[in-house]
């Protein structure tokens, strides 16, 4: 405490108060120039807007750094106690700025080991959503799920703190693989035949995986040269069971993360349109019920 009563009594007294209040207006034109230039020369050679985007961040935290490293050399009693008030502020954040320090920490993890990045769909302590903005303290989501049905965007954006990453699992929709299995279930009478409604399922799947099955295999490639994952099937599947009410019938598929509801309704609309055709019933709240058919207006 008595360095910095030190500290502030010898800037009061000190002549060149002045001095050093004009230089540090320089200081912060000539930082402010700097940034801009650099930008400037960014924007000119980069072309890639991902790529803008972080540069641009970047630019603006490593200037903001030498601005507050060469402010506290600066206004130093003496230029050799830079280590030292920098050793004693340091021990004072860390005390009082456990909770920022740990999300500058999660911040320094998400973009070395590239847990996530901007533009990629992941989940964390129930919160799910894109990824629009990576700060040093924070995250920020644009949200999806909560109160809407399927994976669709709420509007909202979360922000999220980057100490997260150290106490709660991160799950990445989109990394390194795009696509996720979706499942969907349609259940028929004891009487239907399920036999034909099997197939007429897989025919609709099969028309539509052809696809993306190359572009999952082309994902996985590249994915099994980081991890040890492998996937022998990728097609889809039409599993049979019998529950209280009838036959259950579910089709498993691949698809893309950002697009399993689009492709769940899809899917149900030419369901619904080939049994209605075939005249095959489904069980509807426990009751059999059959589908009319739909003419488009």
């Amino acid at each position: 405490m008595n360095f910095f009563v030190d500290l502030f009594k010898n800037a009061m007294t000190d002549q060149s108060l002045v001095y050093r209040v004009v230089e540090t207006g320089v200081l912060i034109l000539i930082i402010l120039l700097l940034i801009r230039a650099a930008r400037h020369l960014m924007h000119r050679i980069v072309t890639n807007p991902e790529r803008k985007y972080r540069l641009g961040k970047l630019i603006g935290r490593i200037g903001m750094v030498i601005f507050v490293v060469s402010l506290i050399a600066l206004w130093a009693p003496e230029r050799g106690q830079v280590a030292t008030i920098l050793t004693v502020i340091g021990a004072g954040l860390a005390i009082s700025l456990r909770e920022a320090l740990l999300s500058m920490a999660g911040w320094l993890n998400i973009l070395t080991r590239q847990s996530f990045k901007v533009g990629e769909r992941i989940e964390i302590n129930g919160i799910k959503g894109d990824v629009v903005d990576i700060r040093p303290l924070h995250t920020t989501l644009m949200e999806v799920g909560a109160w809407v049905d399927a994976d669709q965007s709420t509007g909202r954006l979360v922000h999220i703190p980057n100490a997260w990453v150290f106490l709660h699992q991160v799950q990445n929709y989109t990394h390194g693989f795009r696509f996720v299995w979706n499942e969907m279930s349609v259940t028929l009478p004891p009487d239907a035949n399920w036999k034909r409604a099997r197939t007429i399922i897989g025919e609709l799947a099969d028309e539509s995986a052809g696809i993306v099955g190359q572009q999952a295999e082309q994902d996985i490639r590249r994915l099994a040269s980081e991890y040890l994952v492998h996937y022998s099937i990728l097609t889809p599947f039409v599993y049979v069971k019998l529950t209280d009410t009838g036959v259950k019938l579910t089709l498993r598929y691949l698809c893309e993360a950002r697009k399993r509801r689009g492709t769940e309704h899809a899917f149900t609309e030419q369901i619904l349109d080939r049994f209605a055709q075939e005249e095959i019933p489904i069980v509807v709240g426990g009751t059999s019920t059959r589908i009319a058919p739909c003419s488009e207006e």
